[in-house]
């Protein structure tokens, strides 16, 4: 995805920062983007497996499985499927904390780099994710403002936002809402139909994840860039 701003988001220059206080992300970043590649690749596989599950489900309705063949394919599935879900939980669960704690990071860093009158504090820009109805939009604020310091620390206030904000942000609210909407269905599923329409919200669930994690990275290499570029200026 390209990302749009006033600043120059290219390749950032070789070699650690030395601006006062600055702390270097690259190991952090790295580490982050890992993950984010890793979960991607597991939200395919769980979306292969979802369509697996879907087929099996037609077929149990329209009675292309022999019935004496239909609890040995559903016991199958449901391993599969679990397996799939207890990894994606805690690969979520691991990437969820370093992504936390980049963006501490990254928020430490702008102050770094020079950018006063933040209305987010370093712990606030992590705290907002755990606060109902304000994680609406709190941490899209936070993360706007990350963005707008790195890019441009002394006078942040008028920077433009990345054009890639609002995606991650949507994105980021429609895969947990999605997600909701997947387990409801689940657990109050009694018939055949039910199940269908519970896999097929699932692996919508699965492409707009895949779509999140692409935004993601985007994200978080576009902050990365603004930061050491920002950085090295100040050297």
């Amino acid at each position: 995805m390209a990302m749009a701003g006033n600043s120059d988001v290219g390749a950032p220059p070789a070699g650690a920062p030395a601006a006062p206080g600055f702390r270097d992300p690259t190991a952090l970043t790295k580490s982050l983007k890992v993950l984010l590649y890793v979960s991607i690749a597991v939200d395919v596989i769980s979306l292969l497996s979802g369509g697996f599950e879907f087929q099996l489900l037609r077929d149990i309705r329209d009675g292309g499985i022999a019935p004496a063949s239909i609890d040995a394919a559903a016991d199958a599935n449901d391993t599969r499927q679990q397996v799939i879900g207890i990894v994606m939980f805690l690969l979520y669960l691991v990437t969820g904390i370093c992504f936390l704690v980049w963006i501490h990071r990254a928020n430490s860093n702008a102050r770094a780099l020079g950018a006063q009158d933040m209305k987010f504090t370093p712990g606030w820009a992590v705290g907002w994710y755990f606060i109902p109805v304000a994680n609406l939009w709190k941490p899209y604020q936070a993360m706007k403002e990350i963005w707008q310091a790195s890019a441009n620390p002394a006078g942040w206030q008028s920077e433009t936002r990345g054009a890639i904000l609002p995606i991650w942000w949507f994105l980021f609210l429609a895969t947990n809402v999605l997600s909701n909407v997947s387990l409801r269905l689940q657990w109050r599923a009694k018939m055949i139909e039910d199940f269908l329409l519970s896999s097929v919200a699932s692996m919508i669930g699965d492409v707009a994840s895949i779509a999140l994690g692409f935004a993601a990275l985007t994200l978080v290499a576009g902050i990365f860039r603004l930061q050491m570029t920002q950085a090295h200026r100040g050297t």
